[in-house]
């Protein structure tokens, strides 16, 4: 599997910050384009909540099912793919207090659905775009926390 990994401080509480992330309409907005959340379970987002996610990451487009498997009310939250996509993620969010507000870092381990052509591309194109549109993603949240 192939590992992410990236964080931001954002001055804004650790509540804030994670009730804007849980926000399903919130974050459809700020990663418009490149990323769609439709929670696909009913209640409050918990452990056992499902989701569908469209993504257009570098041009191409992927969809999967996911699950939270853990979550800590303004601290975590852990997803993985379930069903029988062949994308296999598991994500994280951690929500970390600081003097100025939160460091959110993001976390995903995934395995792309081919042999070594795959490990390959990733290395050269997928990571990359990955890394830019978690990047881009993190400034969208942090702009929209802090204006």
């Amino acid at each position: 599997m192939a590992k992410l990994t990236k964080s931001i401080e954002i001055e804004a509480s650790p509540e804030k910050v994670f009730a804007f992330m849980i926000d399903s309409e919130k974050m459809n907005e700020i990663n418009k384009g490149f990323t769609e959340i439709e929670y696909t379970s009913k209640g409050p987002v918990g452990v056992g909540t499902t989701m569908h996610i469209v993504s257009a990451v570098g041009g191409a487009h992927g969809e999967w099912d996911m699950e939270v498997t853990e979550f800590v009310k303004n601290e975590k939250v852990v997803q993985c793919t379930i069903g029988a996509g062949k994308f296999k993620g598991l994500f994280s969010w951690t929500y970390e207090p600081t003097a100025k507000g939160t460091k959110v870092t993001f976390c995903m381990d995934y395995k792309l659905p081919y042999s070594v052509l795959g490990k390959l591309v990733d290395k050269l194109k997928v990571s990359k775009d990955l890394d830019k549109a978690i990047s881009k993603s993190q400034e969208n949240i942090k702009k929209a926390l802090e204006a």
